[in-house]
């Protein structure tokens, strides 16, 4: 709050609906009313803890936090390419790798249709190069084997999901295993993080590799090159939370038996954390 200084003549005066008449001062006649103070330790810590808080709530925060915790199930990243992208479209390479980019799988499918050239021309497979490829039902075991219980991380999940079960349709080959998997999209979770690119509220896997400032590794459009992208892009993104982990630990936050108080759709909750993941990879 402000006052004028030596009670300095109004640069202006008004009067209100009942008649009283009131000054208006230029701000630089005036002076604060109270001296401002130094702030204290205390209330600088209570600003960081603010700012803190707020990083965690945000869209990003969550984000991080999501990708934090589906690293710490020890996850596998899927990727395919395909026959085209219609109802009938099939795989004609499957990539697996672990959380640090390791391969765990790969191979290529001969399919039982052509190859749209539409296709043919992002991921450079022709039908020549299939040709003594094996068919779904001599590996479906294998994919199911190399996945296991553990979770699946795919960028742009449903697409791949589709892709898969069309394959299996197409040789009548029972695909209900692929339904009892727990399976997270890394698109989703890129777009919250890094902001959709588009009109549909989503993001590129080339745009996500951008905008976290990391290089491809291998051929892009490459089942495994897309999968080790994909782990290398949710590390990025969990390293966020990472970071915010360390400021609260350095910081005097709020603390509730060695744990973040995060904000949910149920208010503050106290979440335990863990140790920074070992398997962070760039």
């Amino acid at each position: 709050m402000l006052i004028p200084v030596n009670l300095r003549v109004p640069f202006i005066s008004y009067k209100n609906g009942y008649g009283s008449k009131y000054g208006v001062y230029r701000i630089a006649d005036c002076v604060p009313l109270r001296e401002k103070l130094p702030r204290t330790e205390k209330q600088r810590l209570a600003d960081a803890r603010l700012g803190l808080q707020a990083r965690i709530k945000s869209e990003r925060g969550k984000a991080a936090l999501l990708a934090h915790t589906w690293l710490s199930q020890d996850p596998v990243f899927l990727d395919t390419e395909t026959t085209g992208l219609d109802a009938g479209a099939q795989a004609l390479e499957i990539g697996l790798v672990n959380v640090r980019g390791d391969l765990i799988y790969e191979t290529r499918l001969k399919p039982t249709i052509s190859i749209d050239p539409a296709a043919a021309a992002v991921h450079g497979i022709s039908e020549a190069m299939l040709a003594d490829a094996p068919a779904w039902p001599d590996i479906a075991q294998q994919l199911q084997h190399h996945i296991g219980r553990r979770p699946l991380v795919i960028f742009n999940a449903d697409f791949d999901m589709r892709i898969l079960k069309q394959t299996a349709a197409a040789y009548n080959d029972p695909s209900s295993w692929l339904d009892t998997l727990t399976v997270y999209c890394a698109m989703r979770l890129a777009a919250g993080y890094y902001g959709s690119t588009n009109r549909y509220g989503t993001i590129s896997l080339a745009s996500a590799v951008s905008q976290a400032d990391l290089s491809w590794s291998g051929r892009a459009h490459s089942a495994v090159a897309d999968a080790v992208m994909t782990a290398r892009v949710l590390n990025d993104i969990a390293e966020y939370w990472r970071v915010l982990q360390c400021e609260y630990n350095t910081s005097d936050g709020e603390r509730s038996g060695g744990g973040m108080k995060v904000f949910n759709r149920c208010g503050w909750q106290s979440l335990t954390l863990v140790p920074p993941c070992p398997t962070s990879i760039r």
